[in-house]
């Protein structure tokens, strides 16, 4: 029988970044804040796992082990998680469809965690205490002989986890509640680490990354062969204040610049299945996602999947040349952000200028560099 790997975790090691601290409760004022958040933020949509103590006290379950953010300014707990081993026996049938579990063979199954539930507090949703608490867990995965950590997300919190290193594990799904969900995994692969600037990647420099080259390129290939597994560029800001979706293309604008520049954007409002850009009609645009999520799809093929923050349509708009895909809206009340020609022409200080086609030619060396991975 496999080890749990849970049960191997330890349980006395703290992570502090910034104002924020992640742990593993263990004292009972800690469990019933847990417990509290869980509550405050239960919806009918929540993924649990079934046979969980409500209370995270005695009688617990021993395949599940809880994870806390407190925020040390107010010393409140403001989010949790769950772990669990992902060779668990399973409750809950869809499971295996959820997190793609039939990828795995069962001896890597042995070395995977799952997240199988997340809750935070409205007010901390864009901070930086889930990016702390989940470089925690993967840390504690990697220290107790794990590999990967899997979790599953909803479009609003792709690129906040595409931004820490996680990627799709599989295609973005409509559950039986009528949402959206995107299976995801986290990599100690340092060169992807390492070209998106992870704050888990300072974390896990002394580890040995030639133990996991192997599951890393399984990765690469599955990604070869399902290609609606890939997706757009990555930037992590270490700035909780800049956690804007355009600071893709706009860091580094002047006050004056950014003001303008936007003012001068398209806002478009998008059905699920909505297609924004067409094949074969010319590059005039290009824009980023301000919410939701964006398919881009040669045929009936999605190629790339794009989240809040991520570009589209720049490589037509700098080589004014006709586009190669269309970009179809993935998930209902997406939301986008076009910039013609004229947006970019109009900023007054040449240097703003210069500043845009800086932002745009990173994000492109971004994507060869992860085309590159691919060949």
């Amino acid at each position: 029988m496999s080890k749990s790997l849970i049960n191997t975790l330890s349980l006395q090691w703290d992570l502090w970044i910034g104002q924020y601290r992640a742990f593993f409760p263990t004292n009972e004022e800690d469990l019933k804040a847990c417990a509290a958040v869980m509550k405050a933020t239960d919806t009918a949509n929540s993924p649990k796992m079934t046979g969980v103590s409500s209370d995270y006290g005695e009688g617990q379950d021993n395949k599940v082990q809880l994870a806390a953010c407190q925020d040390t300014y107010s010393g409140e707990i403001i989010a949790c998680l769950q772990l669990v081993d992902a060779f668990s026996p399973k409750d809950d049938g869809n499971q295996d469809q959820q997190y793609h579990l039939d990828f795995f063979g069962g001896e890597r199954l042995s070395h995977l965690a799952i997240i199988s539930r997340l809750e935070i507090l409205p007010e901390y949703q864009k901070t930086a205490a889930a990016p702390v608490l989940m470089s925690h867990c993967f840390v504690e995965i990697l220290k107790a002989g794990g590999q990967a950590l899997l979790m599953s997300c909803a479009p609003e919190n792709f690129s906040q986890y595409k931004r820490l290193g996680m990627r799709p594990i599989g295609p973005l799904r409509k559950t039986a509640q009528g949402d959206f969900q995107l299976p995801m995994i986290l990599l100690p692969d340092r060169d992807y680490l390492s070209v998106i600037h992870s704050p888990v990647l300072p974390l896990i420099r002394g580890i040995d990354f030639s133990r996991y080259q192997t599951l890393c390129q399984w990765y690469y290939e599955l990604v070869r062969e399902n290609s609606e597994l890939q997706i757009g560029s990555a930037l992590y800001s270490t700035d909780e204040n800049d956690f804007k979706e355009h600071l893709t293309i706009t860091e580094g604008l002047s006050e004056k610049g950014r003001e303008a520049f936007l003012k001068n954007a398209l806002v478009k409002k998008c059905k699920e299945e909505e297609v924004l850009m067409k094949e074969d009609e010319g590059g005039e645009t290009f824009g980023f996602v301000h919410q939701g999520m964006l398919k881009v799809m040669i045929g009936d093929e999605t190629v790339v999947l794009l989240g809040e923050g991520d570009l589209f349509g720049e490589i037509a708009y700098i080589l004014h040349t006709k586009r190669s895909a269309r970009v179809v809206a993935a998930s209902p009340d997406t939301e986008v952000v076009l910039f013609s020609e004229t947006a970019v022409n109009r900023l007054e200080n040449e240097s703003d200028r210069t500043v845009i086609w800086r932002n745009l030619a990173r994000v492109l060396a971004q994507k060869v560099m992860m085309t590159n991975k691919l060949l």
